[in-house]
């Protein structure tokens, strides 16, 4: 059965409860990432078209082949729920595939910005890190800017690490930057710190 057959047989397993709370921590990310934006646009001018881009952040989790997975990898990584084999619903390769998805469909993903999408990749035991590291050298600034405030706002979330720790530890492991496009990163950062 391909992908998104079993995707669309497995929405009818996911609860109203599942899909409810992924909706919710979905959406409130979302108002993180527009929050974020909001506070470099007031830093940093330049960035006005930052409030308007951050309106679709993360649209596409919304719809397949996305949602079934997200739903799925929400739930499993809900407080409480991350040792629960039957919480997850989908097996690790097909959300790893939906999160492949998602990278190369968004902006704010330095994936997104490869001239080949086939060299997008995710560490196949763990999604927030990559088997290669990708060249994000072709990402606008504005997207930078994006990339950012999503930092930012799963900083808050998670509190496990800062914006800045998170970028430190991906720096030439999962994405290379320019030193134009670092010293950007570097100036945004700030705007939290």
């Amino acid at each position: 059965m391909n992908w998104y057959k079993m995707a669309k047989s497995k929405k009818n397993i996911l609860t109203k409860e599942m899909k409810d709370y992924f909706e919710k921590r979905t959406k409130d990310h979302i108002q993180r990432v527009q929050n974020a934006s909001k506070k470099i646009v007031n830093n940093l001018p330049e960035f006005e078209e930052l409030i308007y881009q951050t309106k679709d952040h993360d649209k596409s989790k919304f719809n397949e082949p996305e949602y079934s997975a997200y739903v799925s990898l929400t739930w499993r990584k809900k407080p409480g729920n991350e040792n629960i084999e039957q919480n997850n619903l989908f097996p690790k390769e097909k959300e790893n595939k939906a999160t492949l998805s998602h990278v190369k469909s968004n902006s704010h993903h330095p994936e997104y910005h490869l001239k080949d999408k086939n060299e997008a990749n995710i560490d196949q035991n763990n999604r927030d890190k990559s088997q290669k590291c990708v060249d994000a050298s072709f990402m606008p600034d504005l997207d930078i800017a994006e990339m950012v405030a999503d930092w930012q706002a799963m900083s808050e979330e998670l509190k496990t690490n800062t914006a800045r720790e998170w970028f430190d530890k991906q720096k030439d492991v999962r994405w290379h930057f320019s030193k134009k496009q670092e010293k950007l990163i570097d100036k945004l950062l700030k705007v939290f710190e």
